[in-house]
């Protein structure tokens, strides 16, 4: 279940989810590798002789119907390359698309079953976070098969800083192709940290302290809130400056008030 003849052709060029993780990773065999392909000095690596990608690739239809059927949503698009509509360079190749209400990408994944949900998906956001660029969404649901267990179904979120350094990344590959000059070496950028765990502070004794005298100070910090709010409301609009009973209020050029005690 490699690429069809019609997706190779439009991929033909374009810089993908699949092939921008070598920009990030700062790799530079991988860019070396991913650069010679687009000069047409060599041609692209043929995986079709991985165990693990032929397994994904075989799965791939069978997480979307899951996800499908078990969700009650409809899933469209599959296989679909898409371009962004303004850099005519950049692509991606949906496994799928969730229709209405949701109307997101969705990309479907099979991983052998020992490595943290957080490592895969480290390993993955740039496809992930390529993808919400090229299609404009700002999330992507990721569906992951952890060895032979039921699919895992995870939204991520789109990082627009972390696509702001794949673009320009991506946009300086594209130029040395351009002029037939060896990209730069790059240092690693860092994946987008994603908020999966679930901690238990019990035993932290700074936590401990913080967590008693916030709530020891939560009603004061209203009525302080209050007072505040209370004390400004009676400062009329043409004073400049209101004080009495240790307390001073000026207002600065633009017309905002602060208060503070008196000296």
């Amino acid at each position: 279940m490699s690429l069809s003849a019609e997706q190779i052709a439009a991929r033909k060029g374009k810089m993908t989810g699949s092939r921008v993780g070598a920009l990030m990773s700062g790799d530079v065999a991988k860019i070396d590798q991913l650069y010679k392909e687009f000069i047409g000095e060599i041609e692209p690596e043929n995986l079709d002789h991985i165990w693990a990608v032929r397994l994904g690739a075989c799965t791939e239809q069978l997480q979307l119907d899951w996800l499908q059927e078990q969700n009650g949503v409809l899933i469209v698009r599959r296989g679909e390359v898409v371009s962004h509509p303004v850099m005519e360079w950049a692509a991606c190749t949906l496994d799928g698309w969730i229709a209405d209400p949701l109307d997101m990408p969705v990309e479907c994944k099979h991983v052998g079953g020992f490595e943290p949900t957080e490592i895969i998906i480290d390993r993955y956001q740039p496809q992930l976070q390529w993808t919400m660029m090229v299609t404009g969404t700002d999330s992507i649901m990721l569906s992951i098969i952890k060895g032979a267990s039921e699919p895992m179904v995870t939204e991520i979120k789109r990082s627009d800083e972390y696509i702001t350094q794949m673009t320009e990344r991506a946009n300086a590959f594209m130029l040395c192709v351009a002029l037939r000059t060896p990209p730069v070496e790059v240092p690693a950028i860092p994946p987008p940290v994603e908020a999966l765990k679930i901690i238990n502070m019990t035993g932290n004794n700074a936590w401990a302290v913080a967590c008693n005298d916030w709530l020891a100070t939560k009603g004061q910090a209203q009525v302080f809130e209050d007072a505040k709010k209370t004390i400004k409301s009676l400062v009329p609009e043409d004073a400049a400056r209101a004080f009495g009973h240790g307390i001073k209020v000026t207002r600065d050029r633009r017309g905002a008030l602060h208060i503070r005690e008196e000296d």
